[in-house]
């Protein structure tokens, strides 16, 4: 093998051997996943800045939502069904998601999350729009017209542009 052919063989590697490690490093790397932070954990004015900058990062990130209210209740609803407290803690605002799926599993356990879900199979319900934000109420009825105190705060996040359940 001449000298100039070796050049090009081992420059050919070489080009092989860096394409391959930048592939493997870009299909690696996962963002990191969003925690909510406590108001008074932020060290600086700088430091909540780049928090909420992460924050909104998330939201356009998020997939997990309906299109209306309703699909996001539904979509919320069946994943309890499941069981799956993970799953069920999603379809709620970023910031809320670690301390619901807390207090869901504690649901699961005291049967309180059976209670809501038979509550929620009425078919009556009264929805409020709160003022002109993108915030409504869905509260639901017993088979009396009652309600049982089951009621969801539901926002629109336009950085995702789904509806996410912001309190229960």
């Amino acid at each position: 093998m001449h000298k100039d052919q070796k050049f090009f063989v081992f420059f050919g590697i070489a080009v092989v051997i860096i394409a391959v490690i930048l592939v493997f490093l870009n299909f690696s790397k996962t963002d990191k996943e969003f925690v909510p932070r406590d108001k008074n954990s932020f060290t600086s004015q700088e430091d909540y800045l780049n928090y909420l900058e992460e924050y909104k990062n998330a939201q356009s990130k998020d997939t997990y939502g309906g299109k209306t209210p309703e699909e996001t209740l539904q979509l919320f609803v069946n994943a309890l069904k499941k069981g799956d407290t993970t799953l069920a803690s999603k379809y709620f605002v970023l910031s809320k998601q670690v301390e619901i799926k807390k207090e869901l599993e504690q649901g699961i356990k005291s049967g309180g999350v059976n209670k809501f879900i038979e509550f929620y199979s009425f078919d009556k319900k009264k929805v409020t729009k709160m003022g002109e934000l993108d915030l409504y109420e869905i509260e639901y009825l017993n088979e009396k017209g009652e309600a049982p105190g089951f009621i969801f705060s539901i926002k629109f996040v336009q950085e995702s542009n789904l509806w996410k359940i912001e309190s229960l």
